[in-house]
């Protein structure tokens, strides 16, 4: 015949809206509760392999790849922007630190990118190769997986410049009596 000396149940409940964990052990029918708060879970970060520096465009931010954090030098907490640089009719993103409207750079090396600002680098992509901008140090230009096309006007060939034929040399057929010339 086998008797019970000792008994313990152990139970483990998680509240997955706060991750406090809630432990009940039980000794015969004798329960005692255990609070304890749950630490976060840590995800790791993907180890970025990848040689190229880039950005790549999220859902509401940005993230920087080790690559670029290696090549651009940023730190977290430092505020950088994105701004648009126009030669003619052609518009690039530059990347810089702006101390004034710049966005906080995270440990996690992401920074928040909401609305126009999302809606406008969206336009050039969603991965951006990052290379530095020569002759201004601290500034970075950045190439989208998107080409824009300009807006290029094509004007026929059939159209030319006026000619003197063109032009109307008879000014006194010209009737300006039905104008008002007071001011």
């Amino acid at each position: 015949m086998l008797e019970i000396q000792s008994s313990k149940i152990v139970l483990t409940l998680v509240d997955t809206e706060t991750g406090e964990i809630f432990t009940k052990e039980a000794t015969f029918g004798d329960f005692k509760e255990v609070t304890k708060k749950a630490s976060t879970p840590r995800t790791k970060k993907p180890k970025d392999d990848d040689p190229v520096a880039k950005i790549t465009l999220l859902e509401g931010k940005w993230q920087m790849n080790h690559a670029c954090v290696e090549l651009t030098g940023f730190e977290p907490d430092q505020k950088l922007e994105i701004k648009y640089e126009k030669k003619g009719r052609i518009t690039n993103p530059v990347l810089c630190e702006d101390e004034k409207s710049g966005n906080r750079l995270t440990k996690t090396y992401t920074v928040s990118c909401r609305g126009s600002r999302h809606d406008n680098l969206a336009e050039y992509g969603d991965v951006f190769e990052v290379t530095p901008y020569e002759g201004k140090e601290g500034y970075f230009k950045l190439k989208g997986n998107i080409e824009k096309e300009d807006d290029i006007i094509d004007i026929p060939e059939e159209i030319s410049d006026p000619t003197d034929d063109d032009l109307i040399d008879d000014s006194e057929g010209i009737d300006v009596g039905d104008f008002d010339l007071e001011l």
